[in-house]
């Protein structure tokens, strides 16, 4: 009798952790690969990812803009990050706290940028402008969980 009530409380827990795994699996749709910027650009800030939570992350990064005016961040070939759960949603904040967080204080303490699936050279356009934002997050979306984050100067 008691192993099968424990099996009954612990079946919909196991099931509720699973879900929060999965929830950035391969699966997740990325964003649509956007077309890198074409010309000069210039370097506005940099930051090096420091690992959260665990997860192997690091490597540096640049928020640059274009002639035009356009900005991106910038991932540079030493990035990485662990994608055994697949992509994760990178986001301009105001800290490096989670990103739930920030939110839930103030929602424009955060802006999600894009979607990441790979580690190395990439980039990402920034809708809008970097400026006031001090923080580039790297964060599983449906799990509410950072990954990474740069400190950007």
């Amino acid at each position: 009798m008691k192993k099968r009530l424990l099996f009954r409380f612990m079946l919909p827990v196991l099931a509720v952790a699973s879900l929060s795994l999965a929830g950035c699996s391969k699966a997740t749709a990325p964003d649509p690969t956007p077309a890198a910027p074409t010309g000069l650009y210039t370097t506005l800030r940099m930051g090096t990812v420091m690992a959260q939570g665990g997860v192997s992350s690091g490597g540096t990064l640049d928020i640059v803009k274009t002639v035009d005016g356009a900005e991106f961040i910038r991932f540079n070939a030493d990035f990485h990050t662990d994608f055994h759960t697949g992509s994760l949603g990178i986001y301009l904040a105001k800290s490096n706290d989670l990103v739930r967080n920030q939110r839930a204080a103030d929602p424009a303490s955060v802006l999600r940028v894009g979607t990441i699936t790979q580690s190395g050279a990439q980039l990402l356009p920034i809708t809008g402008m970097s400026a006031g934002f001090s923080h580039v997050i790297l964060h599983c979306d449906p799990a509410q969980y950072n990954f990474g984050a740069a400190a950007l100067h």
